[in-house]
């Protein structure tokens, strides 16, 4: 299968475009449309596999699995040398649960289904939350390879089966994935999809495979006016410096980025060979697949390590320029050992699934799933004063293993008498509380909870947890039903606080007692990424602060539920001090508004020294 001629220009454009997303990521405010970087990636993309799709197929020539040979050896190896270092990165830098994400995330690449998987975690690209995920990245990398494997057939299939039809079904694809991402990126809830999915970025690839096909078939002329050119280029720049965080991408901007972007590919005059056929943009083009996949890795890992506040997550400058001083070296040696000598090594397709793809996949797999299996292996940052799974979790894993928590027990196993305990995350991290004092007067407990899941939530994941939680009340006839949820979320949302009434109202028929659990008070700064930047050693300066909001939220839901009958209990009225968040060396709190395993034991030591005879 022959290749296509050499454009230098197409490499100044590459290299416009990872410098662009690398300084969008450096720092927002300095390019706040950078990340449109992305979208010249697709546009070239497009532009490059159907030139040779299209070219072979015509002249008979075309294989399909020259194609995917061609397509491991150039984007395997360095992908699979990021997975590594990052794996070994996450080992050393990463608090239990957030390694264990990674190890999904690890997954989800090298089965080219990360842009998935990042569609449906809480948050998107741009928040803050996100900025500290290694691999979030590599969505794009999913995207290109599931258009790889679905584009060619359909190429081909319209070539032999429907050749009249080609222009017009790439064209009505084309206008119907920008009109789908411009509807769905207005659709309230929905907008992450529209980001990281194919069916909403197929249309900008589709951009390149069209101009590919029209230069081939002769019917476009190539943009022979400097004047033009360097319009575009002005354009580009503009778009860039325009377009931000808050415009609603994807959809009809990108559309327009993509045009500017195939106006530069089919340029060829002087300006085109100053501004983007030079040396120095050449050079940048060719790392570029090197320097896109490090950058964000280095990046993320410092904002994970410095960023003790969740609500801030820049860098400060002197960090910007450690992190490019490693980002250069890094991405000059992926290119230069990995990804150039393996992608021109002359082997047989059979060595090439074998040791680019089959063998790394293996490899890449088994560490994963240790990950996975292991939740994180917080016994790597056990130390005699401290068990990580204790204090770096909100759930204690010895009862619960699974992270959509449907009737795990614990308390007094034995017991007749049993507690219900319903909620999200907050009622997760209530958990060992509760069993503490289960054990203390006979209570067998279990959990139905799921992170994330708000009152008014209708996921089909949170809808399961309400389902098997009114199974099990429906059946065991419970003594005790505890509710906790994130109240200062939940005031502020209309209809919250009347569909906990109409709940209760329900509930409280099918069981003896009902108990509200009191939300804690929240911290301004996350203690966990405290406790572990004084774990690496590392400069951590700042110090933890309670938010002025507590207990304003408690009050408010004690006073929805006062005519319902429904008790209220809030364990910080049990303790000395509600603001102490550590002992001498444990911290007490997960994260802003969970407590740890720790702290759940304090709550129960503090409530059982002072209660004798009941509980609650």
């Amino acid at each position: 299968m022959s290749s296509i001629k050499y454009q230098p220009h197409i490499d100044g454009l590459r290299a416009i475009a990872v410098l662009s997303v690398v300084i969008f990521h450096l720092e927002g405010s300095y390019l706040p449309g950078g990340f449109l970087g992305v979208d010249i990636f697709f546009v070239i993309s497009g532009y490059l596999i159907t030139s040779i799709i299209y070219k072979n197929k015509l002249n008979g020539n075309f294989s399909f699995s020259d194609f995917y040979v061609r397509r491991a050896k150039r984007i395997l190896p360095p992908l699979f040398f990021v997975l590594f270092l990052t794996l070994i990165a996450g080992y050393i830098l990463m608090l239990p649960y957030d390694f264990y994400k990674l190890g999904i995330s690890s997954l989800s690449v090298i089965t080219f289904l990360a842009n998935i998987q990042y569609s449906l975690r809480t948050g998107d690209y741009f928040s803050g939350d996100s900025a500290e995920w290694p691999l979030l990245h590599t969505w794009s990398l999913s995207v290109e390879e599931q258009y790889y494997f679905v584009f060619p057939i359909l190429l081909f299939t319209l070539i032999v089966k429907f050749p009249r039809a080609l222009d017009i079904v790439l064209l009505s694809l084309l206008v119907a994935s920008f009109c789908l991402a411009e509807f769905i990126s207005r659709s309230t809830g929905y907008e992450t999809f529209s980001y990281y999915l194919l069916f909403t970025r197929m249309g900008e690839l589709l951009v390149g495979s069209m101009l590919a096909i029209l230069q081939s078939k002769k019917v476009l002329n190539h943009i022979n006016s400097s004047l033009t050119s360097f319009f575009l280029i002005c354009a580009l720049l503009a778009l860039m410096i325009i377009v931000n965080e808050r415009t609603v991408f994807p959809g009809f901007v990108a559309f327009i980025a993509c045009l500017i972007t195939a106006g530069l590919i089919n340029s060829n005059n002087k300006i085109t060979s100053i501004l983007l056929a030079n040396k120095l943009s050449i050079f940048v083009g060719i790392i570029s697949y090197s320097l896109y996949l490090f950058h964000w890795p280095v990046l993320a890992f410092f904002r994970y390590i410095y960023s003790v506040s969740d609500e801030n997550q820049n860098l400060s400058i002197s960090l910007q320029v450690f992190s490019v001083m490693i980002i250069i070296p890094l991405s000059l040696f992926s290119y230069y050992c990995i990804e150039s000598p393996l992608r021109k090594v002359q082997s047989s397709k059979v060595k090439v699934g074998l040791f680019y793809f089959l063998l790394p996949t293996l490899i890449i797999s088994f560490i994963s799933g240790a990950i996975i299996l292991n939740k994180g292996i917080p016994q790597r940052l056990d130390t005699n004063n401290i068990q990580a799974s204790y204090q770096f979790s909100h759930i204690d894993n010895e009862n619960c293993t699974s992270y959509i928590i449907l009737g795990c027990s614990a308390g007094d196993i034995n017991s007749d008498k049993k507690i219900l305990i319903y909620g999200n995350s907050h009622g997760e991290h209530y958990f060992r509380y509760i069993n503490e004092l289960a054990k203390a007067y006979s209570y067998r407990t279990e959990l139905y909870s799921k992170g994330g899941c708000s009152l008014l939530s209708k996921t089909l994941a949170c809808l399961r947890v309400r389902t098997e939680f009114e199974r099990a009340l429906e059946k065991s006839n419970a003594e005790v039903v505890v509710i906790a949820f994130r109240w200062d979320t939940t005031v502020k949302k209309e209809g919250a606080l009347s569909e906990l009434a109409l709940s209760l109202n329900t509930i409280k028929t099918k069981a003896e007692r009902v108990i509200i659990l009191a939300q804690p008070p929240l911290l301004l700064l996350n203690p966990a990424k405290v406790a572990n930047c004084e774990r690496l050693s590392l400069d951590c300066k700042e110090s933890i602060r309670f938010s002025d909001d507590y207990p304003v939220y408690n009050i408010k839901v004690r006073n929805a539920i006062s005519s319902t009958g429904v008790e209220f209990f809030d364990p910080f009225d049990y303790v000395n001090n509600r603001f102490k968040y550590k002992d001498d060396s444990r911290y007490y709190y997960y994260d802003l508004d969970h407590m740890n395993v720790y702290g759940n034991l304090w709550l129960a030591e503090s409530y059982l020294k002072k209660e004798s005879d009941s509980i609650f």
